[in-house]
């Protein structure tokens, strides 16, 4: 369809229909060219993007739809000739209201209005004595459900979690001036994915975080208009310098930092990178990790998917980080591979880092059909080419990929540290009435075995956070000093067993004896087995080879709804639990395993 011009787009438009309102205002859409299906609708208010979850629509007859709610999955039918009155949580624009909607039948349809003097001389004196009300209410607002959300059972102590509201992928990971700061996709109005900003922690142990402002935020008049995704931070030459996705379309993004705790950020005008390579049709152009040479040269990698190929990852070089030359395809999956680990169609977050004698690829693999989980390789970089040793394996063996969009840096001990975004397991309503989504893994030290696999252990760090401290040792023992949602567990299982043994995490006596989590060890099936269906979660399994000479060892931590389970020379398996009473539970022991227990406390 040809593009519809803006002039004749603005008679949808009523004339003379904004009007004040308690807290807000609203206008009037008059839908007069044909009938049509909305997939979305937000608006710049004076240059300034307008949070959907502030935006609400209604037609006769009918009750209000959040905007937030409306999408390719959940579309909104219009009929022509219907008056749709839009209400907006926020002050009223002086200057001009940009209107976005985006439909099935034409795409998007944009377009401006410049308010009139005169309404909007009477909204600035009616919203000039309600705007510090307004603001001073949102902020005890906010502050209210952070208190909410903070006394939630559920939500983790000592792994990092949003303050409210949703989080996902962990960005820009950077050991900067004496400490780690964590960056990471947030939105802070609602507790479901959109209107993505960079939220901002900092830490001197990556145990205790502190909370800072929020870093980046979508620029109305920007190439990250549409939202500010995933991407990384480096040092060029003592500036901070961080190069992330804006959207939409997919472009690479520079922003610098003047100052050494990075708290302000100053945007580079322009993208850096404004369009994927033309001769390939790309699934997506995102997520870029950076790196600086030997030579001084920087090299970035960006995950892509070809089109009836697979995911793939693209390499670009720079000698200033402005300039970048596309190098080609630094190594592609075939989506047609049937046999082994599926590779899917789309690679994002991609991490490409030497460690040891062999570089390490880490993506995370996802299409429009299909599961999301991570994957890695070890091979070797020759010539702007990744040549891997072996077929793909799992970065990690929670099932229904709980850990994804991980992201590496070098600590102040010069430690390869790996940390992921920890995916929720129960519904979009639960968590959005939850008022938070979401939680990163413990740091992860990454280190390759003997056969060149990739391995990972928690910090040491973890036990300056031991508090009380018990042992059990007779099969069914419950524990009785250590309960609660936040503890650590070693499992010692003798190599001889012929039982299932392991922990029971139950909550004892009356209607909750139901709920539980079984973590241990299978020997019939030779697995770890992490079993939450009965806590709101599923099951995970990893089959393991025992030496039949040693103790299987399980490290096992337990906080709030999250569960990180390492293995001795493996990689873990994360999951997700949600009881009832997650302060009450025990730890009760099956089988033949042996068991020590620490509270953990910050």
């Amino acid at each position: 369809m040809p593009a519809i011009p803006e002039f004749v787009l603005r008679k949808l438009y009523v004339p003379d229909s904004l009007t004040s309102t308690d807290g807000g205002f609203t206008f009037e859409l008059n839908n007069t060219f044909a009938p049509v299906t909305l997939t979305g609708l937000s608006l710049t208010l004076d240059e300034i993007l307008c949070n959907t979850g502030l935006i609400s629509i209604s037609i006769p007859g009918h009750a209000e739809i959040a905007v937030g709610g409306i999408s390719d999955d959940h579309p909104f039918n219009l009929a022509v000739n219907v008056v749709v009155k839009v209400h907006v949580a926020c002050q009223a624009p002086r200057i001009q209201m940009v209107i976005r909607v985006d439909t099935r039948e034409a795409g998007t349809l944009q377009f401006a209005i410049a308010p009139k003097h005169t309404e909007s001389a009477v909204l600035d004196n009616k919203q000039k004595k309600a705007s510090l009300f307004t603001r001073l209410n949102r902020k005890v607002k906010y502050v209210n459900h952070v208190f909410h959300v903070q006394q939630d059972a559920q939500h983790p102590q000592y792994h990092f979690a949003p303050p409210a509201n949703w989080m996902n992928d962990p960005n820009g990971l950077i050991f900067w001036k004496g400490n780690v700061h964590l960056f990471y996709q947030y939105n802070p109005f609602e507790a479901e994915w959109g209107n993505i900003h960079w939220g901002h922690a900092v830490s001197k142990d990556m145990l205790h975080w502190k909370h800072l402002p929020i870093a980046l935020w979508p620029d109305a008049k920007g190439a990250d208009a549409g939202g500010c995704y995933s991407g990384c931070m480096v040092n060029n030459n003592g500036t901070p310098t961080i190069i992330y996705t804006g959207v939409f379309p997919e472009m690479q993004c520079l922003a610098t930092s003047p100052a050494d705790d990075l708290l302000y950020w100053q945007k580079r005008p322009q993208p850096v990178i404004d369009a994927p390579p033309s001769d390939l049709q790309l699934e997506g152009f995102r997520d870029p990790c950076v790196w600086q040479g030997t030579g001084g040269e920087w090299s970035m990698v960006l995950g892509t998917g070809v089109t009836g190929v697979g995911g793939a990852v693209l390499l670009y070089r720079s000698k200033d980080l402005i300039d970048w030359q596309y190098m080609g395809i630094l190594y592609n999956g075939n989506m047609h591979q049937r046999e082994g680990l599926s590779t899917g169609t789309m690679w994002e977050c991609p991490s490409f880092f030497p460690l040891g004698d062999k570089w390490v690829l880490i993506i995370s693999v996802c299409g429009l059909q299909g599961p999301m989980y991570t994957i890695y390789y070890t091979g070797q970089y020759l010539v702007d080419r990744f040549i891997p040793d072996g077929p793909p394996r799992l970065l990690d063996n929670g099932e229904g990929g709980c850990l994804y969009a991980p992201q590496t840096f070098v600590d102040r001990k010069s430690r390869r540290v790996l940390i992921g975004w920890l995916r929720e397991a129960r519904s979009v309503a639960d968590q959005v009435n939850a008022g938070w989504s979401g939680a990163m893994s413990l740091p992860r030290l990454l280190f390759l075995s003997k056969n060149g696999e990739l391995c990972s252990t928690p910090m040491i760090e973890t036990e300056s956070l031991r508090d009380q401290h018990e042992m059990l040792l007779k099969p069914n023992q419950l524990s009785e000093v250590v309960r609660g949602a936040s503890m650590e567990i070693v499992i010692r299982i003798p190599p001889d067993t012929e039982k299932w043994s392991g922990v029971h995490l139950a909550l004892p006596g009356g209607q909750d004896e139901v709920e539980g989590i079984l973590i241990g060890y299978d020997c019939i099936n030779s697995a770890v087995v992490v079993d939450c269906r009965h806590a709101g979660g599923v099951i995970s399994a990893m089959p393991i080879k025992s030496s039949g000479f040693q103790d299987q060892l399980l490290h096992v931590f337990v906080d709030g709804s999250v569960i990180e389970v390492f293995v001795e020379d493996q990689l873990p398996i994360s999951a997700r639990f949600y009881v009832s009473k997650p302060q009450a539970m025990r730890v009760r022991l099956v089988g033949d395993a042996s068991v020590e227990l620490w509270k953990l406390k910050l």
